[in-house]
Parts: C-alpha cells; sequence; structure tokens
C-alpha cells in the first residue's frame, strides 16, 4: 500500500513538474544574441527559439520607437526585458532576462516604465519586402559592430543573422563578411555595405545569391530612383541587371534604416553573373585560348588597391573579373589584353566601323544610354558605367554595356556641379526636358557615352527603334499600370505601397531634410504629357506632346509628395524624349494582319497555324497573336482561319 501511495505521489508530482513547464512562460528560455547592452528588444519572427531578428527600441524624438518589419505579427508582439529591472509595457510586466507577449497596435503611443522611468513607446511596423538583421556583438578594439564597420570603409566582419521575408519566412545563414562600399555614399552618415553570406540565400522571389549591396539611398527622398532604374534595365532585357528588394536592415538588433537590398555586381555560381568565370583568364594566360571573359567598369574613382587598366583614350577600368595583385600569375599580360580589346572596340566606335557591332553589342548600349539620358543621370557614361567582354550566341566574343548601376543621383534628383554645367551649355538639367547624356564631360578621358553618340550612326539609328518598341510600353504598360506586375518593372502604386510605412520609419531615423548641394529643387514641376496613337499590331504612329504652362507644387519635405514629384518627372521626361525621338522612329518590323506564322505574307499556313492554336497543338504568343486576330473581335477563334480561307480565296480584299 506505502509503495503504491509512493508511486501515486511521485506520478502526480512529475506530472506537476510537467504542467509548470508547459504553462511557464518561455520568456525564461529565450535567448537575444544582440541583446548584450541594456534595453527593450522585440521579436521580428514569430519562430520559437529563434535569436537573431530581435529590435531593440530607438530613441528619437523623445520617445522610444521599435521600427518592425512587416512580417511582424499586427497585434501582439514579444518583448524581451535586457535591463537590470523589471519593465512595465502597456500594463504587462516583462522580468529581467525574460520576454512576455504584449497586445498593440501600430502608431500608438503607450506607456513603459524600467524602474522608476517612464517612456512614451511607439511601435511601427514596415511595409518594406524584406529585413535584413547582421549580429555580431564582440569588441572591435573597442567598437561595436557598427561603430567598427563605419570607422573605416576597409573594415570587415563575420556575423551571425537573419533575412526575413514579408510574409514571415525565416533564414538565418550566416555572414562571410560585411564590408563598407560607395564613394561619394560613404561620406553619409547613413552608409552602404557589401554582404557575403555564407551560402546562397533568397528574398521575396529573388534568385538565390550569396553577394549583396544593400544601399543606403541616403540622398533619395523618394528611396526609389536606383529600384525603378535596376527595374526598367531588367524589364527591357538589359544584360545582367541586378534584382534588388527593400529592405529594413538592423546591425545588434539596432534600427539602421530602410535600404535597397541588390545582387552586387560579381561573378560565378549563385551571383548576378554566374555565366561569369573569373579564372577564364587563366586560360588565356597558359596559352590554351586566345579570349577569355572579363568585367570592368569605368571607374572615377578607382582605390589605390583595385586592378586597374589605362586605355589609350585616357579611361581607366576598375576590373571586377578577373581581380588580380602584382606578382599574380598573367598579370601584365591579362592588363595587355584587356587594354587591346578596350581600345579597339573605342577606335571602332567612334570611327564610324561598319562592323562595330562585331565588338560592342549595339542594342545593350542603346538600353544603357537611353537609361541614363532618361534620368539625367549625373555619372553618365563618365563613371560607374560597366562592360561584360565575353562571346556571343555565335561564340565571337564582344563587348556589352552591362550591367546598370548607381542612379541615385538621376530622375531629377541633383544640382550637379555648376561649373560643369556652364562648360556643357546646359540651363534645363534639373527640368525633365533637354538632352544631358550626350553632352556629359568624362571624368578621366573623354566621356563614353558622349562620343559614342557624337560619331557612331549605327547607334543613332536604333535609338528610336529600342525606345519606341521597349522603353515606352514598359513605362506605360507596366509603371503606370496598376498592381503588381509579374514582370521585373512594378507599378509605381506598388513600389509606393511597399515604402511607405518604410519611410515612415527612415525619416524619424534619419532627417529627410536633404543637402542643397546633391538635391535639387523639388518643391514644383512643369509637368509634360504625351498620348501616344497606335495601330492594329500596338505600334506607335503618333505622338501629341505637351507641356503645362503652370508648375505643380510638392512639399520636398514629405514622402508621399517627393515620390510623387519623382514619378512625374519620369513621365515627364518620358514624354519629352518620346516627342524628339519620334520623327526618326519607323517600326523595326511591318507586321501583317493574318500572318500568324510571321513569315512576311499571308498563305494557308496561317490558317492552319491557327486551327493548330486553337486545339492546343501550337503556340501563339506576341506578334503572332496580334497578327492572327483577323475578325475584330479581339479573340482568337476558328472564323479568324476562316476569315483567311476566303481572303486567299478572292471573297475579300484585304483583311
Amino acid at each position: 500500500m506505502k509503495k503504491a501511495l509512493s508511486l501515486l505521489l511521485t506520478i502526480v508530482m512529475v506530472m506537476s513538474l510537467c504542467t509548470v513547464a508547459v504553462l511557464s512562460p518561455a520568456a525564461a528560455q529565450v535567448t537575444v544574441t544582440s541583446a548584450t547592452t541594456e534595453g527593450l528588444y522585440a521579436h521580428a519572427s514569430d519562430a520559437q527559439n529563434e535569436s537573431e531578428a530581435w529590435v531593440k527600441w530607438y530613441e528619437a524624438n523623445d520617445k522610444m520607437y521599435f521600427f518592425m518589419p512587416t512580417a511582424t505579427n499586427a497585434d501582439v508582439i514579444e518583448i524581451y526585458n535586457a535591463y537590470t529591472t523589471d519593465a512595465v509595457i502597456n500594463g504587462t510586466t516583462v522580468k529581467v532576462g525574460e520576454a512576455e507577449s504584449i497586445s498593440y497596435a501600430e502608431n500608438t503611443e503607450y506607456t513603459a516604465t524600467i524602474g522608476s522611468k517612464s517612456y512614451t513607446v511607439v511601435i511601427m511596423r514596415s511595409s518594406a519586402e524584406g529585413a535584413v538583421f547582421v549580429n555580431n556583438t564582440d569588441s572591435f578594439d573597442g567598437m561595436d559592430l557598427w561603430g567598427y564597420l563605419t570607422d573605416d570603409k576597409s573594415n570587415n566582419a563575420s556575423a551571425t543573422g537573419a533575412v526575413l521575408d514579408d510574409e514571415g519566412n525565416l533564414d538565418n545563414t550566416g555572414v562571410k563578411k560585411i564590408k563598407g562600399r560607395g564613394n561619394t555614399s560613404w561620406d553619409a552618415d547613413k552608409k552602404g555595405f557589401n554582404i557575403t553570406y555564407d551560402s546562397a540565400i533568397t528574398l521575396d522571389g529573388m534568385a538565390k545569391c550569396k553577394k549583396f549591396s544593400i544601399i543606403s539611398n541616403f540622398q533619395d527622398a523618394s528611396l526609389t530612383r536606383n529600384r525603378l532604374l535596376y527595374d526598367l534595365a531588367d524589364e527591357i532585357g538589359v544584360p545582367y541587371a541586378s534584382d534588388s528588394r527593400f529592405v529594413e536592415f538592423y546591425v545588434n538588433g539596432e534600427y539602421i534604416g530602410n535600404y535597397q537590398m541588390c545582387e552586387k555586381v560579381d561573378v560565378g555560381k549563385n551571383t548576378l553573373m554566374p555565366d561569369i568565370d573569373d579564372e577564364d583568364y587563366l586560360n588565356y594566360v597558359n596559352g590554351t585560348t586566345t579570349d577569355f571573359q572579363f568585367v570592368c567598369e569605368i571607374d572615377a574613382g578607382p582605390d589605390e588597391d583595385d586592378f586597374t587598366v589605362r586605355a589609350s583614350n585616357g579611361n581607366s577600368l576598375t576590373m571586377k573579373a578577373p581581380e588580380l595583385e602584382k606578382g599574380d600569375e598573367g598579370y601584365t599580360k591579362v592588363q595587355r589584353f584587356i587594354k587591346a580589346k578596350y581600345d579597339v572596340m573605342y577606335n571602332k566606335l567612334t570611327g564610324n566601323a561598319e562592323d562595330v557591332d562585331d565588338y560592342i553589342d549595339i542594342e545593350s548600349l542603346a538600353q544603357v544610354y537611353l537609361i541614363n539620358e532618361l534620368g539625367k543621370n549625373w555619372d553618365s557614361g563618365a563613371g560607374s558605367f560597366f562592360f561584360v567582354y565575353k562571346a556571343d550566341e555565335n561564340g565571337k566574343y564582344k563587348f556589352y554595356a552591362s550591367p546598370v548601376w548607381d542612379y541615385d543621383n538621376s530622375l531629377g534628383n541633383a544640382q550637379g556641379v555648376e561649373g560643369d554645367l556652364r562648360n556643357l551649355g546646359i540651363k534645363d538639367y534639373e527640368e525633365p526636358t533637354g538632352w544631358f547624356a550626350k553632352y556629359k564631360n568624362g571624368y578621366r578621358g573623354p566621356n563614353f557615352l558622349k562620343e559614342s553618340i557624337a560619331k557612331c550612326d549605327a547607334l543613332n539609328e536604333i535609338i528610336p527603334t529600342v525606345w519606341f518598341e521597349q522603353f515606352v510600353p514598359a513605362i506605360e504598360n507596366k509603371l503606370n499600370g496598376e498592381g503588381l506586375n509579374d514582370t521585373e518593372l512594378y507599378s509605381a502604386d506598388v513600389y509606393k505601397n511597399h515604402l511607405t510605412k518604410s519611410a515612415a520609419m527612415n525619416f524619424i531615423r534619419w532627417d529627410i531634410i536633404q543637402e542643397p548641394q546633391w538635391i535639387a529643387d523639388h518643391t514644383s514641376l512643369k509637368q509634360c504629357f504625351a498620348t501616344y496613337t497606335y495601330n492594329q499590331y500596338g505600334q506607335v504612329t503618333g505622338v501629341d506632346y505637351k507641356q503645362n504652362s503652370t508648375a505643380t507644387s510638392y512639399d520636398q519635405y514629405v514622402f508621399d509628395a517627393e515620390y510623387q514629384y519623382m514619378i512625374d518627372w519620369t513621365n515627364s521626361r518620358v514624354a519629352w524624349m518620346s516627342s524628339q525621338y519620334f520623327d526618326d522612329y519607323t517600326p523595326s518590323k511591318v507586321l501583317i494582319k493574318g500572318d500568324a506564322d510571321l513569315d512576311g505574307e499571308v498563305s494557308v499556313l496561317d490558317a492552319s497555324l491557327i486551327q493548330m492554336y486553337l486545339v492546343g497543338k501550337k503556340d501563339l504568343v506576341g506578334d503572332a497573336l496580334i497578327c492572327a486576330e483577323t475578325d475584330g473581335d479581339n479573340d482568337i477563334s476558328v472564323l479568324d482561319a476562316s476569315k483567311i480561307q476566303m481572303f486567299l480565296v478572292g471573297k475579300f480584299t484585304e483583311l
């Protein structure tokens, strides 16, 4: 009986202990990697036992803010107490070293008490597509991680971390290296960084990648100019256009701000340029090939330790691949090879050679010129201008103008250097009218785009076609459309929706007031408009252009107004450029109604192709789909095939 009673008591005690373990707050077991300094920390992820994605509260405007990512629960937030005394927030006590769930509403003021001191607390949630957390609480010569990284651009560190998308998907892949980046932007308080992960990651549908640049967009109050022009380049097919997402960036839990997380300009597996091999040069050095791939940049300010090549025209080329140092195998031989290839290409281009397209891909050059001209990008052709040298589909090596990079100083955003503008004779640089990229001077040697436009007929001939058949449809149908597009370029409302709440957080952390030497007057704009006439095939046949005589006013210290200014300026610029290019535009393809197989004539084969399409045996896409519609009902049916057949036997004189 005693043994039975003892066993029963033991069971009861065990059950009691189990019950306590289940019901006691999980907070006692919470680990917060970054919580080595006093503060309250909020969990950005719903994942249990996740230690990296925690946000430390931040003091601004006499309040304490939790700047939370989009994925944070909208009703309840987990708060961890890293003070040495208990905290009370919104009526809930959070003991030292523990966490509690707190009910909240966004942008609502609450009271937090730490010991005898009270604080006003506001919890804000982002609208960005993701969040990036980097944590390393070691001491770096007496500095914390943020202080160390921002002290010198050459400083770098490894870290643990988290990447969180807007749906709550979490990746705790470690950071192999984080290091400062940028030239002018490095002088700002809000600095940019390059991040290399231990293995490839993805964020919100981006291709898996190991190397990213997170861009601060510190001088762009719309936060969008880089993203818009990168996505536009991707939409029209510029090779290696960097994909990117808006993210919130945190270092050791501290909110740093809204950033643009981009695929870094780099080569090799799981990078922006996965088909470019940075060791391909060894085959040339060893004598097994006569050509090799490389990536270079016309660079306004190369670093001392950069692998550079000085072209005969004076352009300074910083090599992105291969990156060699003096003493490396083939160093001098590779330099001479790259210089020779660049010199020949440049001479062909500026010499107006008939075979210039054998040396540089003219379409990509036209695309990148138009990206720069559309933006009135201050560095157009003079800096941050990249080339990829590789074999085309026929195995012939040539240059491609790509990837695009560095456009925060564009789309009406910069005043530029007044002396340069006087020398160029440009008085309307801030306006959406007037040419710029074709007149911009170089920094070291001639400006590549200026010389190309001035001297290459093949380039000038293709530009109007590329403009009206690639740029105008992308802007009119995508950017000025509504809702999320299943393409690279989103509509203007989607970008704004991703940024509105994020910008509110960013501009508490960083003042929206801009430096006048960098930022143009965004208070007014005389908007330009273009109305396009199209033929039945969707090709532009007319442009009706006008500019308002009165200006629209904008508040340059409010995000919504700054964003709208950027969109209005962009559309005004598109309208003006369309008015300038239209007289030189001839459609590249003459489409014929009924020519479903696009062979240039209407035959029984076209009717047969439509019939096979209707039963699922053939595909019709793009121009073929447009040409197959013959009866005016905007629907492909057996009636279209029948009309073609009747046309062929003379029952219709035209389709």
